[in-house]
């Protein structure tokens, strides 16, 4: 009898070593749910604000991506959702992390909303959180909003001959919304530094090259917002962000300015630039809240606060631009 006891008792082991969370020791699992890929700057930057939120709390971390601005074809990003649900199903994490609005549209809304398991915390959402049914009692997090005014008034210190300018986004779901959110501005009682000549979506590479061409006698500035998901008139193909730019840098002779982090990459004299890290520090810190006993849903819906002034010595020297020391010296991030 010993040994079938013994047997028994190592098969009984075994199975409950394949069950979900029993490898890493029953930890809290949390599952992140990028729009976007792996390589666009601003997942990495709310990867990192994530990871420092949750530092020390033990929490396992797994990364999926629907790869939004690469593949935007509704079935497509209907097939990446059924695999986050998949992957939901078999590793069930306490918490999941969506990030910008194509995850909430094919994930939470039709997925998750109204759930009691997993909680969900979202963050980098640029369109009303109604849209979505937010907040609700098993989803709350973070809004995300661009610094238009304080970037246009860090162009005019730097550039004070500048007295308008052309916003150029591309023609996606979250470009909508952030256009939304400028002409939103536009509207306040309080005038913006700026004024705007031109504000376009765009979906093609070829015209972003006509409007940025138009700009240069339209404008004494352009103002860049999104522009990963561009495509090509003549394959149908998404041109890669770099390539835009390198196009855009040889033909523009006006100073630049950019919201988000992306601006770094490619030449953008300044900014006042929103945080990917600090939209993934405060989600991060919402779902410690939540693996400590917290429902999402009796979380306050938060939004970014902290621009990260930028400005590229480099650029202003091609644009002889004069950029004050004060500016300078108070920049979070300064290329040379």
């Amino acid at each position: 009898m010993r040994p079938r006891l013994l047997f028994l008792t190592l098969i009984l082991t075994l199975t409950i070593a394949a069950l979900p969370g029993f490898a890493e020791g029953a930890k809290p699992r949390i599952l992140v749910v990028h729009s976007y890929n792996a390589g666009y700057i601003w997942c990495g930057q709310i990867n990192s604000g994530i990871d420092e939120a949750l530092r020390g709390s033990g929490a396992i971390i797994d990364v999926l991506y629907m790869d939004a601005k690469r593949n935007p074809a509704p079935e497509a990003l209907r097939h990446s959702a059924e695999q986050a649900i998949q992957r939901i199903e078999q590793w069930r994490p306490q918490v999941v992390i969506t990030v910008d609005d194509v995850a909430q549209q094919y994930l939470v809304v039709p997925h998750l909303l109204g759930g009691t398991s997993p909680q969900v915390i979202f963050c980098g959402v640029n369109a009303p959180i109604k849209k979505y049914g937010f907040p609700t009692a098993n989803v709350s997090g973070v809004r995300e909003r661009w610094h238009y005014r304080d970037g246009f008034s860090l162009l005019k210190r730097i550039a004070p001959q500048v007295k308008n300018v052309a916003f150029l986004v591309e023609n996606s779901e979250s470009g909508g919304y952030v256009l939304e959110d400028l002409q939103a501005e536009r509207q306040a009682a309080t005038a913006l530094p700026l004024r705007i000549t031109m504000a376009e979506k765009v979906h093609t590479f070829q015209q972003w090259q006509k409007l940025v061409l138009r700009a240069q006698h339209k404008a004494d500035a352009l103002a860049l917002g999104l522009y990963n998901s561009l495509v090509d008139e003549k394959t149908g193909a998404v041109v890669s962000p770099d390539v835009v730019m390198a196009w855009t840098n040889s033909v523009n002779t006006k100073p630049t300015v950019g919201f988000s982090d992306i601006a770094k990459q490619h030449g953008l004299l300044c900014g006042v630039l929103e945080s990917g890290h600090e939209q993934g520090f405060l989600a991060g810190g919402m779902a410690r809240e939540v693996l400590g006993g917290a429902s999402a849903g009796t979380l306050p819906v938060r939004i970014n606060t902290k621009g990260t002034v930028f400005v590229n010595l480099r650029t202003a020297k091609k644009l002889r631009a004069h950029v004050p020391y004060a500016i300078i010296e108070a920049a979070g991030e300064v290329a040379q």
